[in-house]
This record gives C-alpha cells, sequence and structure tokens, in this order.
C-alpha cells in the first residue's frame, strides 16, 4: 500500500516528540466527494461468513473511476443522499451472493443504489433521463422479491461502456430501451 505524508505534530498531551501522521495515497481522498472505499466496499454476507472484500490496488483505482464519474455527479443532480447496497465484490463473496462471474462489481465498476429518501420509482426514472449524455456500461432497473434497486456499471470487465438499459426480474434480463 502506497502512502504520502500529509503533516507532522507533536502529541501534545503525552509531550512526545514530533510523530508523522500518514493518509493513504488512493486519489479517492482528492476526488470523491459522497462516497468512500468503505462504503463500496461494505458488506453484511462478507461480515457474517468472515469473507475478506479488500480491493486491490486496481479495484479501488476502478472504484474511484466509477464515483468520479457516476456517483458523485448523479448524487449531485440528484440533490439527496443515494445508499450503496452493494459495490465492490471480492470473488469469495461475488460467489457467495450469486454474482455472475463476469459482473462489474467484482472489478470495481458497478454500484447497486436506492435513494436514502425512498423514492426509489422517482429515482429509477430519474437516473435513466439523467443517464443520456453520460459514458456507462449498464443501468439496471432490479426487482428482487419486494426490494428493488438500480444497478449503475461504469465500465465492463473488459473496460466496455456498452449503454445499455434492462430490466431483471424474476431472474430474467430484458432490453428497456
Amino acid at each position: 500500500m502506497r502512502y504520502i505524508c500529509l503533516f507532522i505534530c507533536k502529541d501534545i498531551k503525552k509531550k512526545g516528540k514530533p510523530k508523522t501522521i500518514y493518509i493513504e495515497d488512493y486519489k479517492s481522498k482528492l476526488t470523491m466527494k459522497y462516497f468512500t472505499i468503505a462504503e463500496l466496499t461494505a458488506s453484511q454476507t462478507a461480515k457474517s461468513r468472515k469473507i475478506d472484500n479488500t480491493p486491490s490496488e486496481e479495484h479501488k483505482e476502478h472504484l474511484v473511476e466509477l464515483v468520479d464519474n457516476l456517483l458523485d455527479p448523479l448524487r449531485e443532480a440528484w440533490g439527496s443522499a443515494i445508499h450503496v447496497n452493494s459495490g465492490y465484490r471480492s470473488p469469495a463473496l461475488n460467489r457467495a451472493v450469486g454474482g455472475s462471474t463476469t459482473s462489474a462489481h467484482s472489478f470495481g465498476y458497478a454500484a447497486d443504489l436506492k435513494p436514502v429518501n425512498g423514492k426509489i420509482r422517482e429515482f429509477k426514472d430519474f437516473v435513466m433521463d439523467w443517464l443520456k449524455d453520460k459514458k456507462f456500461d449498464q443501468y439496471i432497473n432490479e426487482f428482487s422479491g419486494s426490494s428493488e434497486w438500480v444497478h449503475l456499471g461504469y465500465k465492463n470487465r473488459s473496460g466496455q461502456q456498452r449503454k445499455q438499459y434492462l430490466l431483471y426480474k424474476h431472474g430474467k434480463y430484458s432490453h428497456i430501451k
């Protein structure tokens, strides 16, 4: 892991020697406005099954691309908070949740989203319209039981941006645009 020195300070309470404070050298510290790497890698499944969901440096860079190019601008345009249900998934976590072996989640290029204000149908329509002039790979309007969310992929595993609009319902995909 790479680090850069942020500043040097003294521990005032202990009156000790100056110490160097480091921060992670991810572009995310400088660019990501509304989302964090921790939020994009959090997983209840990983936690409960003790699965390591730590992304590689390359996958962290992909997450930063996803946020800088889609998620932060979307959050800004939407005007209120957006919750990430699922972001990066390690291969083990992806298997555990039954994800596709080609899932953009496993490469750090996708996130499943819900608006915090609960207006999911409005959010889905808004995202579809907002994406018109954006570069992206997939918008998937997803349903599972009584739950629904938006899957937003910046690139696929090959780095392509196919601008696909899909519906996923009852275990099947269909094109909606």
